[in-house]
């Protein structure tokens, strides 16, 4: 009886670490080799920079959704929200003890492989032709950020389109294009001498 409450334990023991431990993900790609659905992917040491796991969702071969980066060690690295492959949304970062160091929103501020066309004219023969040029994505903070040291204490830092500014400046609303602005209405022309002056009735 003792053994075979004893295998039990053990049992349970096995089962609960199987529960314990992390989803494995089936990376895919579809037809056209790009990938899709759930994916995990290994990042090795780079230039003395520690190597890391990435976990999220792709669609299309770009990044979409909560991605969650891990240190090999296993420890939650970073939360960080994606759009279209760019950075864009809310984000959380963490001290390896698992404290939050940062939280705040990114914003993209171009599209990842978006293209442009620029028209270039020859000076001499005058012909014209277009060039086609890819534009590489960036996302800067946007908001409020919220920084935090090692015993939880907590600085406010605010951004607009990666530029710092102060709380005032932040909350400060930004001014009307002059385009949207209506034009200020004239004030009425002072009445002349003869307006002032009550008609006189005429006697029958």
């Amino acid at each position: 009886m003792r053994k075979l409450s004893v295998f039990l334990m053990l049992q349970f023991m096995v089962l609960a670490a199987f529960a314990q431990m992390p989803k494995v993900r089936v990376n895919k790609v579809d037809e056209q080799q790009r990938k899709q659905g759930d994916w995990q992917e290994e990042m090795p040491e780079v230039r003395g920079e520690p190597g890391y796991t990435w976990e999220g969702n792709y669609v299309d071969n770009l990044k979409e959704g909560i991605w969650k980066k891990y240190a090999l060690s296993g420890s939650l690295i970073a939360e960080e929200t994606y759009k279209h492959g760019q950075l864009n949304g809310y984000s959380r970062y963490f001290y390896p003890n698992g404290k939050i160091s940062a939280e705040g929103s990114f914003v993209a501020m171009d599209i990842n492989g978006e293209v442009d066309y620029f028209r270039i004219v020859d000076p001499i023969s005058g012909d014209e032709r277009f060039e086609e040029v890819k534009r590489d994505g960036s996302s800067q903070r946007h908001g409020l950020w919220k920084v935090y040291d090692e015993e939880g204490k907590m600085i406010k830092e605010y951004y607009r389109r990666g530029e710092p500014v102060t709380e005032e400046e932040f909350t400060r609303a930004p001014a009307k294009p002059a385009a949207t602005q209506k034009p200020a209405t004239p004030p009425p022309p002072p009445a002349l001498p003869h307006q002032h002056q009550k008609k006189k009735g005429t006697k029958g």
